[in-house]
């Protein structure tokens, strides 16, 4: 009976404790919390980059210009030479005897001159006695000029066998790197033969020969109409990039533009020069040229901060009463870890940078931090 009272005693109590306990109410989360920025406006400087190959500023390819043995090579395999530098010779022999032949020639072709002068000398006077005939006076003279045809044909040989015997010894014509020799002493070698040698290369200065799309160019080309001064400066400060992607130490500046556009490509030959004094720019290399664009009034937001979907590119920002709301963007090009862009804010936007993942349209939320476009 007692354990009885004291169960009923027990559900009594425990019905009066429910009884008295507050009922369950659903408290909401507390606003999520973003940090925003606002963007940034400035001018930024754009690089618009295109494939290009370098070549040196002059090239030449030595050719042996008369036929004979190469007797000797005068420089090391890619050595660097000067201008004037012997480089190759060419046997000589039949070259020197044909340079004395044609002395010979110019010798007897003069005393046979000598000789039709004197005789015309004698037949002038011997006229003036009438003790020969007109015609003989003019035969002489005839003779007199016929034998001053010979000196000059005689001249202009000796002339041929001499510069003949000059291309037996070819010398550098102007400062530069050379190649290995293509043709070892004692070939034989000119013309019906092995004629080209080597290949002479100026390291001072490169060129880089890029193309330029129709897209890309007609922004330019209006530029250039509209605003002729800013134009030439962008075109003297054109950076390079080797393929090793490190960017080369010295700017160029672009100093020809092709006359025509390439109607199987649509695009226009471009060339930027170059200082090349440590010689780092070698004839074939690809390269990168950078051309700079500069953006004046850009607004850039952080790139993290850019959403992507299948309708476009958007970004959230906050209303006067910080609620979440999505604003689709139109977006520029790249500006380090910013992005440009080009339609859809004010430069009073408040973009949301932190805390993206946590909010959506309509979402109330607790700012916690702001700044400037970083």
């Amino acid at each position: 009976m007692k354990s009885v009272f004291l169960s009923l005693s027990s559900l009594v109590f425990a019905l009066t404790w429910t009884a008295c306990r507050k009922p369950n109410e659903f408290v909401p989360p507390p606003p999520p919390e973003v940090t925003v920025i606002t963007p940034e406006v400035k001018d930024v400087v754009l690089y618009q980059s295109f494939p290009g190959l370098v070549e040196a500023t002059e090239s030449v390819t030595l050719v042996a210009r008369v036929s004979g043995f190469l007797e000797e090579v005068h420089f090391e395999d890619g050595a660097t030479v000067k201008a004037g530098d012997p480089l190759f010779t060419i046997e000589q022999d039949a070259y020197i005897a044909a340079v004395d032949a044609a002395k010979g020639g110019l010798a007897q072709a003069k005393a046979g001159l000598s000789l039709a002068e004197a005789a015309l000398s004698r037949k002038e006077k011997a006229f003036e006695s009438q003790a020969v005939s007109e015609l003989d006076v003019l035969t002489a003279q005839a003779n007199v000029e016929s034998a001053q045809a010979s000196v000059q044909e005689a001249t202009a040989s000796v002339e041929a066998a001499e510069l003949n015997l000059s291309y037996t010894k070819i010398f550098a014509p102007m400062d530069g790197i050379i190649s290995r020799n293509y043709v070892s002493a004692g070939n034989l070698v000119g013309p019906g033969s092995v004629t080209e040698l080597a290949l002479l290369l100026s390291v001072e200065k490169a060129y880089v020969y890029f193309s330029v799309d129709e897209r890309s160019l007609i922004p330019k080309l209006r530029l250039m109409a509209e605003k002729p001064e800013k134009m030439t400066n962008s075109l003297t400060k054109v950076k390079l990039a080797l393929a090793d992607e490190k960017a080369y130490p010295l700017e160029g500046q672009i100093d020809y533009l092709d006359n025509s556009v390439d109607t199987q490509t649509g695009t226009l030959q471009v060339r930027a020069v170059y200082e090349n004094p440590e010689g780092i720019l070698v004839q074939g290399m690809f390269a990168r040229v950078n051309i700079p664009e500069t953006r004046e009034k850009a607004m850039l937001i952080p790139e993290i901060s850019v959403q992507r979907d299948m309708v476009g590119s958007y970004v959230y920002t906050l209303t006067a009463e910080d609620k979440v709301e999505s604003v689709y963007i139109e977006l520029g090009p790249l500006y380090g870890e910013q992005r440009i862009v080009a339609k859809g804010l004010s430069d009073s936007s408040r973009v949301v940078l932190k805390g993206i993942q946590r909010v959506r349209p309509g979402v109330q939320v607790t700012v916690t931090g702001s700044s400037k476009g970083e």
